[in-house]
Order: C-alpha cells, then structure tokens, then sequence
C-alpha cells in the first residue's frame, strides 16, 4: 500500500471488538470502554496509534458526520499524504487474494505527454491484440486522451462487464480500436522477468509491481531459476511499485543477501509515545533460494513508495553496493496498520509506525536519491533496449554510469498522494 502493513506474523489486523489480538490480556487497559459506532471506534484507534498524534489538535468525534470526514480532520497535514479507509471486501481481495475489477494495465506519460502502457498483467485482455509495454493509449470512448485526461472517470464504475471502446497506437503506427470488458482481473506482480547473459555475467532481471500475498510464491519461483542459472548480478525494477506488505518485502530480501547478512537487523518499526511497546526490529532469515549477492541494482522513481523504499533502505547498510537507477524514489518512510471495524465492514487504515534500517536511518520523507539519473523509457518494452536497464547494464559492464543528468533535468511527474487500494496499486 502505499501502505506498509505486516500481515500474519506482522500485520496486526485489530478486529475491534474491541479486542487487540497482539495483546488481549490488555483490552481495558487500552480501551477503557467500548465506543458506539464506527466514528468514536475510529477515533479510539488514532488516540493510540496514530503516528503524529501529538502533533494534531484534539477534537470531539461527536461534532463529525462519518469516520472520513474525523480521519480528514484529524490527518497530520501536510505530512500524512497516505492514511485512508476502505472496506473489508477490497482489502482482503487485494492483499491476499492478489484480485481487483479492472482491465490489468499501468499508463503514464511519455516526454511529449501522451499516455502510454507501462506494464500489463498477464490477465489482462489487451495481450489478445499484441498491445503490449510502449503502445500510446490515443482515446477511450472517443476522447483523446494525454497526461492532463482522468483515465480512471473515463473508464467508469469498477464492476464486472462494463465496457469502454479503447485505441491503441504502437511505436511503429499500428492502431487498434476495440471495446473491451472490465472484469475481475488476477494479479501477477512479476510482470516481467529475464536472464541475460553476457560473458561471464550473468543478470537475472525482474520487474516488480506490487508487495502482495501472492507475490511469494511468485518471488520465490523466479530467484529459484535465477539461482538455477547461476545468475551474478541482480536488478529489480521497482519503478511503477507503490508499495504493499512488509512481510513480502522481507520475504524478498532473504532472496537476496549473503551468507554473512544472516541474522543481522533488516529494519526497526518505531512507534508513537504511547504505542512504543511495540517496537520492534525484523532480522534477516536467508531463504534457501537465496542469491547470496553483495550488489545489487534497484531501477526506481517518484512511482516507487513505502514498502520499494523499505527494501533498498534496509539493505543498504549490509550490501557493499546498493544501487537506484532511475530517479529519487517517492519518499515513504512510515507503514500502516489495517483495523477492521466492529459496527461496519469499513477498515481503517492510517499511519501508525515509521521504519529505519539498521543505520538507523528512516527520514527519507524527500525520497531515496539515485546514484544515476534516467529518464523512464516508455517507448520500449523492458530488456536491454530502454534506457534505464541499458544505464544498469553498462555499469555491470563498465563499472561506472554513463548518464550526467540530475533529477532537475528529468521529466516532472507530479507527486501523487496515495490515499486508497487503487492508488497504490497504480493499475486499472
């Protein structure tokens, strides 16, 4: 998510009864009484768990209409871009089942401000016509469409069986103008993955959409046939990655790190004043599969957040090389908690812990600044011939990048906030 929850042994899910599953035995002492309806229950949640809880005023919940509008007067401004609530059935379809409603497509805009794929599912139905990566969304339903059109209105409700007319236009002119069905599209997050050899490297390279249930065992599958093939370098695109569960990312880097790393500290999850007996530092548990690698390239920008930033940071102090190519990253050092409500099936989800790696560094609020600066190449498809991976490719090569450009030169994308499922998500 955006959102940096741990799921199973790391995710508190709070079913709010109100009974604390981490700690039952201390029910009275952290609610004293049982609130009345979802508002007050919201507003017992942030008391206590909210990250900047003392850095807000104090409000009476009874003056508010909904659990929306007390989060929106009670989120720390202009800090909290990311606390949000949903319900219990997108929650769970999303982060363990690895499923939305939708079409399974990732846009953005090129230099000249056309829309185009940056990524598609392998559900998605768009394949069926060889519409792939690089290929310009021209218009959707008749309107043109460029980097100022609100895609997701044009595409209506998310509900099985809608349908919108779509034209595509490749790199090399070839056009395609079909209606198309949204439906319920299953998610595979390795949505690209290639081992390219050259003399004696060997450069497993996997492009990695979203930190989600179903991505271990996907995870799991591609470093398996990287380490079957004696891979020796290691990049992980991360760049259209809005982040997701702290659990995948630790699953991640223990396919990563080597012999030595074992054991040592990954990441410490930091609370608030009154939460701060939850406290907690998550050491390295190497994988089987592990790659056993001392370098390896992150391919990032203002797309990658939360829980792409937790995986670089955290390695960082431990790799002799950790490596961002790309641009800074989003700038999403803090995680959430998912809280299921008792009197609905809405889930409240806001900031409630801030990360550091074993440095003891977290305040990357401005992003994590790249070692080489390139701008996200839409007008090819992944591999060797776009322009970010051909950077990583000549210092695995060269030892040395060859771009001098500075984050000021490249293209300006506005910093989104990432305020639901769906944002963070970044597909449609």
């Amino acid at each position: 998510m955006k959102q940096l929850s741990k799921i199973n042994n790391l995710l508190v899910f709070i079913v709010i009864s109100i009974l604390i599953l981490f700690n039952s035995c201390e029910k009275e002492k952290i609610f004293p009484y049982e609130p009345k309806d979802t508002i007050e229950e919201l507003h017992m949640i942030l008391e206590d768990y909210y990250f900047w809880i003392d850095s807000i005023p104090r409000v009476d919940f009874e003056n508010y209409s909904s659990p929306q509008e007390l989060l929106e007067a009670m989120r720390f401004l202009p800090k909290d871009k990311w606390s949000y609530i949903t319900t219990k059935e997108e929650n769970e379809q999303y982060y363990v089942e690895g499923k939305y409603i939708g079409y399974g497509f990732g846009f953005t805009p090129d230099n000249e401000g056309n829309m185009r794929i940056t990524y598609l599912y392998d559900d998605c139905d768009f394949k069926t016509d060889g519409i792939d990566r690089s290929w310009k969304i021209n218009t959707i339903n008749g309107t043109t469409v460029n980097e100022n059109t609100n895609i997701p209105s044009l595409l209506g409700t998310d509900a099985v069986g809608i349908s919108n007319t779509f034209e595509f236009e490749s790199t090399s002119g070839t056009t395609v103008s079909k209606s198309y069905l949204k439906k319920e599209v299953d998610i595979k997050t390795v949505v690209y993955s290639e081992i390219i050899v050259d003399g004696t490297n060997k450069i497993g390279y996997l492009v990695f959409e979203s930190f989600i249930e179903p991505s271990k065992e996907e995870l799991t599958e591609t470093f398996l046939e990287f380490k079957n093939a004696g891979v020796t370098d290691l990049v992980i695109d991360l760049r259209y990655n809005g982040g997701g569960l702290l659990s995948i990312v630790e699953h991640m880097a223990n396919l990563i790190i080597p012999d030595a790393v074992n054991g040592e500290k990954f990441l410490s999850y930091v609370h608030n004043n009154y939460t701060s007996n939850l406290n907690e530092s998550i050491y390295f548990e190497q994988n089987s599969n592990s790659l056993k690698l001392s370098s390896v390239y992150f391919i990032a920008g203002k797309g990658s957040a939360s829980a792409s930033e937790a995986i670089i940071n955290g390695l960082e102090p431990h790799l002799d090389n950790v490596y961002i190519v790309g641009n800074d990253t989003y700038g999403k050092p803090v995680g959430m908690y998912s809280f299921n409500s008792r009197y609905s099936n809405l889930v409240y989800v806001p900031i409630c812990f801030s990360l550091e790696n074993a440095a003891g560094y977290g305040s990357y609020f401005d992003g994590l600044k790249a070692d080489s600066y390139v701008d996200d190449d839409t007008y090819h498809t992944f591999g060797k011939d776009e322009a970010i991976f051909s950077e990583v490719f000549n210092h695995i090569k060269n030892g040395s990048f060859s771009s001098s450009k500075s984050s000021s030169e490249l293209r300006k994308t506005p910093k989104k906030e990432i305020r639901s499922i769906k944002d963070e998500r970044g597909s449609l």
